[in-house]
């Protein structure tokens, strides 16, 4: 999901639709349809927009948003029927609509009811069992409850497209981190420079005038790296990496590349090419496996190529003397001078027969040349991608928050800082 979100952020939304589409068919969660339909919308893909949004519809018929949703539908489907300049109009005129997030609630036992209550503690989502549940952006208490078991219940903060989990410095880095997001901890008043750090994003610090018995809260935009990384292993070493028709370098290799699907071929010297299809992330390293195997053999083929034209060439000069013979004893019958017993007649027949004979075997062993040549007994080179991981040196969007609050103790005086995405 988190490809997508960065993808629609970028304004890449037929990419960003292909993503969530993609994490749909992963973990059918009904988010995902809803995400994809508003990428379409915004690129002005109103009937694709609209089925997205009826798929939505059908896995959450109870959605709150949905006699909105049924209104939105009918309209795009008027749109997609409408010329292409009143589609870019109905388009445009939803930039204020929020992506849905996704709460992912795994209970033990698995048959737990869950809900999802708003401020008011009207339930606004619920499910029996491990499910994916749909909210809007907000302040929820999740709630699990079994009949053999004390309900529990937890307060969340859902805002679509952060990040959490992020390394948080203090001051000084070589110190150490502080903790991960969220975070709280205790600072003297003064000044102080809050650094976050996490794997596929860009490093972000920014600086914090701390008071004594006040309040502080920091924002950060967590980005991610503008490039990817391509790691190729192949069990041929010096194998030449291409993308993109693009020579890269020799295998192993490490480089990073620009976003976006990118076509990778490995080949190498008497072995097998091997191209493969790979999706580079932002911040991330993809890595690519490949084993090679040998390409056949062709000494078969071209010593059956060599007999072939041999006896092609043997069979030509037979059959030419035969030729010469058979003239000769025409010409010597028609002027009355041949003989019965003449020997060239005994030449000239065998001579044929070896011409007939060798052009018989030329074409066996032709046959049998184009037969090698064919033949591939070997398997192809083979690979494998692994899924991406993030690079550790750090990547678009996330709003990390820092929360400072008074802590008075009777020796000292300071603030409790919690950092949240």
């Amino acid at each position: 999901m988190e490809l997508g979100q960065e993808a629609f952020r970028a304004g890449e939304f037929a990419q960003a639709a292909e993503q969530f589409l993609d994490a749909y068919t992963a973990s059918p969660f009904a988010a995902f349809l809803y995400n994809a339909g508003l990428a379409y919308e915004r690129q002005n893909a109103a009937g694709k927009a609209a089925q997205m949004y009826r798929r939505y519809l059908d896995a959450e018929p109870k959605a709150g948003d949905a006699p909105q949703l049924e209104v939105k539908i009918r309209a795009l489907l008027s749109v997609a029927e409408a010329p292409a300049e009143t589609v870019v109009q109905e388009a445009s005129s939803s930039e204020s609509i929020q992506m849905k997030s996704l709460i992912s609630v795994r209970t033990n036992p698995i048959d737990a009811k869950v809900r999802i209550l708003d401020k008011k503690g009207l339930e606004v989502a619920s499910e029996g069992g491990a499910r994916g549940l749909t909210v809007e952006r907000g302040v929820y208490t999740v709630e699990a409850s079994h009949p053999d078991f004390r309900t529990v219940q937890t307060d969340i903060s859902v805002v679509p497209g952060q990040v959490s989990g992020a390394a948080v410095y203090v001051d000084d880095r070589g110190q150490g981190q502080v903790g991960v997001s969220p975070w709280g901890g205790v600072l003297p008043a003064g000044p102080h420079k809050v650094m976050v750090e996490k794997p596929g994003y860009k490093n972000a610090e920014k600086e914090a005038l701390v008071a004594l018995g006040g309040q502080h809260e920091l924002d950060f935009s967590l980005e991610r790296l503008d490039f990817g990384q391509l790691l190729v292993k192949a069990n041929v070493a010096g194998a030449k990496v291409l993308v993109d028709g693009q020579f890269l370098g020799a295998a192993p290799l490490d480089e990073p590349l620009q976003p976006g699907k990118r076509r990778v071929v490995v080949s190498a010297d008497k072995m097998k090419d091997f191209q493969t299809q790979v999706d580079i992330g932002g911040g991330q390293r993809t890595k690519l496996l490949v084993r090679m195997n040998p390409k056949p053999s062709r000494t078969s083929a071209w010593v059956s190529a060599g007999v072939s034209l041999a006896f092609v060439a043997g069979g030509s000069a037979c059959g030419g003397v035969a030729l010469g013979i058979r003239d000769d004893l025409e010409r010597d019958r028609n002027r009355g001078r041949l003989a019965s017993d003449d020997p060239r007649m005994i030449k000239g027949f065998l001579l044929a027969l070896g011409a007939d004979l060798g052009f018989t075997v030329a074409i066996a062993t032709a046959a049998a040349s184009l037969y090698y040549f064919l033949r591939d007994p070997l398997p192809p080179s083979e690979g494998k991608v692994s899924d991406p991981a993030d690079l550790e040196q750090n990547p678009a969007g996330a709003s990390p928050t820092v929360t400072v609050a008074p802590i008075v103790t009777p020796t000292a005086a300071g603030l409790g800082m919690a950092y949240h995405f």
